[in-house]
């Protein structure tokens, strides 16, 4: 198997705004109905699971590709609290499933092109986006470069140029094999993750099980970015005039977590 560099976005959220009368209404507000017929999830999948609960404040759920369907999508909102607009929420099974369905039905699925519908038409923005760097047989290692951040011979830079310390840098695994190193906090606004997908997806026999068994090695970079700096992707996504969107993403996550030799 040849070796494969692969980038995308792995999960997304968007949040849009409501207008605060059509939450007076019976059935299901203007923008919702407008949500699906752009996603055609009515298409595409079977009917939603509707539920009197949400999470972060929202309290009515609709939800696309339960669980009967191996993924989940969410379209969240709350009838009393038109500020918090509706959160779409695509998690990354919920996204692989929806791009599959697509792909089925004929349907193209371009990223770029969706987002600038969320900022232009329906003058939302994206609350969080996780980008994945795939890392396929070239030879990686966590523990090495663990093993090479903790010894001092690679640092991260952030983006001010300066040195990430090495007490916010955690690990799983055991001495002798990480598996997952974590940069920052998971509840801050920018969050990498480098883990060996290989193992993740042979463990939890994941929808990329069988690349898992036919790859030698498998790292992922994963950087989850929200609030204001994932707002930031969004707005220079939805500006673009290309639809190869990858090295812009690339290029966000190499801007906060850049990996390179300590010549001090």
């Amino acid at each position: 198997m040849k070796a494969i560099k692969n980038i995308k976005i792995d999960q997304i959220r968007f949040t849009v705004p409501i207008n605060e009368s059509s939450l007076k209404d019976t059935d299901e507000p203007n923008v919702i109905k407008a949500i699906d017929r752009y996603f055609k999830f009515k298409l595409l999948f079977d009917k939603p699971l509707k539920k009197p609960t949400g999470k972060n404040g929202y309290t009515n759920s609709i939800l696309w590709g339960a669980s009967e369907q191996g993924g989940l999508i969410s379209v969240m909102y709350n009838p009393t609290r038109a500020d918090m607009g509706v959160l779409i929420d695509f998690t990354a099974t919920g996204k692989y499933l929806y791009e599959s369905l697509c792909q089925l039905n004929g349907i193209d699925v371009n990223w770029r092109k969706i987002i600038t519908v969320i900022y232009q038409r329906f003058k939302g923005h994206a609350t969080r986006i996780d980008i994945a760097i795939d890392l396929i047989n070239k030879g990686y290692s966590i523990t090495s470069i663990y093993e090479k951040l903790k010894s001092g011979e690679y640092v991260f830079i952030n983006p001010i140029k300066q040195r990430i310390n090495f007490n916010r840098i955690q690990y799983i695994g055991r001495s002798d094999e990480i598996n997952t190193i974590y940069v920052g906090s998971r509840y801050s606004d920018v969050y990498l993750r480098i883990y060996n997908k290989k193992i993740e997806q042979m463990d939890n026999k994941g929808i990329y099980h069988t690349l898992a068994i036919n790859c030698h090695d498998w790292v992922r970079i994963e950087g989850e970015f929200k609030n204001k700096e994932c707002h930031k992707i969004g707005a220079m996504v939805s500006t673009l005039a290309e639809d190869n969107i990858e090295p812009y993403l690339a290029s966000y996550v190499n801007k906060h977590w850049k990996l390179v030799f300590n010549n001090d």
